[in-house]
């Protein structure tokens, strides 16, 4: 886990970390919309969702030499820095990196990004 103010020290640019959500608001208008019309809704919760995006800036952590006991195989990488490869839990950008890399595999599996709302993907069969 990384302590994400630290991040902030480091970066040029942090101001675009956003990701969007959905609002309970337009969740409620969409259900009464697809049970009118007697089309399906589908959802999906991603666990460790946050873990899987590519880092795509560089982003260094430092694991505390205290566990080298815990790890000896791996006991050469702590008290070092070491560069990410995924973004991780408390990292600033993590949500935003997760968010654009999955926006871009839906729209190359046929989702449309809805005009209501940057939560909600359409895909039409």
């Amino acid at each position: 886990m990384s302590c994400g103010i630290k991040d902030l020290q480091h970066m040029d640019d942090f101001t675009d970390t956003w990701s969007s959500c959905v609002s309970i608001k337009g969740l409620r208008m969409l259900l009464a919309i697809t049970a009118k019309l007697d089309k399906r809704v589908k959802q999906a919760d991603f666990i460790g969702a946050y873990l899987q995006a590519k880092a795509t800036g560089r982003f260094f952590i430092r694991l505390p030499e205290i566990y080298k006991q815990y790890f000896p195989t791996i006991s050469k990488y702590f008290g070092r820095p070491l560069r990410l490869r995924k973004t991780i839990y408390g990292l600033t950008l993590s949500g935003k990196l997760w968010v654009t890399e999955f926006l871009e595999w839906l729209l190359t599996q046929g989702f449309t990004e809805s005009k209501a709302g940057p939560s909600y993907f359409i895909i039409y069969k």
